[in-house]
């Protein structure tokens, strides 16, 4: 993951605004790691962010969303969630939250630990 972040391409999942770049290098083998903005979406993460400025909370935001005509589906195409909007800080998560939004990529910000006997 590492060299993939290295190289200025994505290590992690796929984030909400985002979709998978298919792309291929001179031997045809598909590039991984590129993505490119869903206008879509993107169009979507501009009004959470315009909302969430003018004083509005992530409850209402995501309020907004499912109730809109025609239906705006959220992350994994399910309905929207305050959570998905706010996240958690700490964690980066949530689209307010996420730094890839303001172009920055951080990979390896969480940590998994199992104990070997299980």
């Amino acid at each position: 993951m590492r060299t993939t972040v290295q190289k200025g391409k994505a290590a992690g999942g796929l984030a909400y605004g985002y979709r998978v770049k298919q792309a291929y290098d001179e031997r045809g083998d598909r590039i991984p790691g590129l993505r490119e903005i869903d206008e879509a979406e993107a169009e979507i993460i501009r009004w959470i962010f315009e909302e969430y400025a003018r004083g509005r909370s992530p409850k209402n935001v995501a309020f907004d969303l499912n109730n809109h005509t025609p239906a705006v589906r959220g992350p994994r195409g399910l309905s929207w969630r305050d959570t998905a909007i706010r996240g958690h800080v700490s964690r980066g998560s949530g689209i307010l939250n996420n730094e890839m939004y303001i172009g920055r990529v951080v990979w390896n910000r969480r940590e998994y630990r199992k104990n070997p006997r299980y």
